[in-house]
């Protein structure tokens, strides 16, 4: 009876040791990652939520029916000049363009086809018009259809489109922003968010944005990204964003640089100046029809 007593007790203080070793200290620690994840989330959309209020807040932005800018793109480097084909964008180096945005169409701004975009440039083959409406790109050159381009339209108006909707596109419902730390970087003090877009849509690898907000001012500063569009998934490219100025109560930053970290580390590729911004111009949607209906100047207003 001593006996089985001693190997009974020997097996509890066994199982106790077992629990307070291996199971107490897995649970606390799950329950740690899950109070840590909970608050990387919330503290995500801290960040977001102040970086939209010091872009103009999200009032002001829902006011803006349409937005005009012109834009110039300046490939500044010999590698940039490669990648300029390899991307695709632009039937030439550096162009400068007028660009038109409807930014609330009847459905729901979060959706990729309620991109409504329309591109003016010129270049040595004439006048170039490129729209997009419906997900469907057309292109036009000195008024005839331009089939060669068309793939430059479905590329480039949604990227552009994105980019100047920073970081209000960030409150999208299929946005998942979370705080990473803060960092230190050009003598300044940023709050790192990572953005990860489509997980609950099933996507994989899901879209995902790493954004530093400027500490001081809570705008957006740099952002890395990879164009799974266009290049393999181990490229990825970083934008610094600077000289924001105030239009109509939105600001918006004049210059854009990008660059490509990964595989090549901090390549420069090109940079854009704003200017000119515009909005609530009066297009309508007729204005972003495909090419089939040969628009005129005439129906801008």
């Amino acid at each position: 009876m001593l006996k089985r007593m001693f190997v009974f007790t020997v097996l509890l203080i066994s199982t106790l040791l077992l629990v307070n070793q291996v199971v107490i200290p897995h649970v606390r620690r799950a329950r740690g990652n899950d109070e840590m994840r909970l608050f990387r989330l919330q503290k995500g959309r801290e960040v977001i939520a102040r970086a939209v209020a010091a872009h103009g807040g999200l009032e002001t932005w829902q006011s803006k029916i349409a937005v005009s800018f012109r834009m110039t793109d300046k490939w500044n480097s010999g590698a940039g000049a490669v990648a300029a084909d390899w991307l695709d964008m632009w039937p030439a180096r550096t162009v400068d363009t007028k660009q038109y945005y409807l930014l609330r169409p009847d459905f729901p701004s979060n959706k990729i086809n309620a991109v409504r975009g329309r591109i003016e440039l010129s270049t040595e083959a004439g006048r170039h018009v490129w729209g997009y409406s419906d997900l469907r790109p057309w292109a036009l050159l000195n008024g005839r259809i331009d089939a060669e381009n068309v793939s430059r339209a479905r590329f480039t108006i949604p990227a552009i489109d994105y980019l100047i909707e920073l970081p209000y596109k960030f409150l999208d419902k299929g946005a998942f922003p979370e705080f990473v730390n803060e960092v230190k970087h050009d003598d300044g003090i940023y709050d790192r968010v990572r953005v990860t877009f489509g997980l609950n849509a099933g996507n994989y690898p899901p879209d995902e944005y790493v954004a530093d907000f400027d500490h001081e001012t809570g705008r957006l500063a740099r952002l890395e990204y990879t164009v799974r569009e266009k290049t393999p998934g181990y490229v990825t490219f970083s934008t610094n964003f600077s000289g924001y100025k105030e239009f109509d109560g939105i600001w918006i930053p004049t210059q854009a640089d990008f660059s490509m970290i990964e595989p090549l580390v901090c390549l420069p590729l090109h940079q854009w100046q704003i200017s000119e911004v515009r909005f609530n111009t009066g297009v309508d949607e007729q204005f972003f029809s495909p090419a089939n209906l040969m628009l005129s100047d005439a129906s801008r207003r």
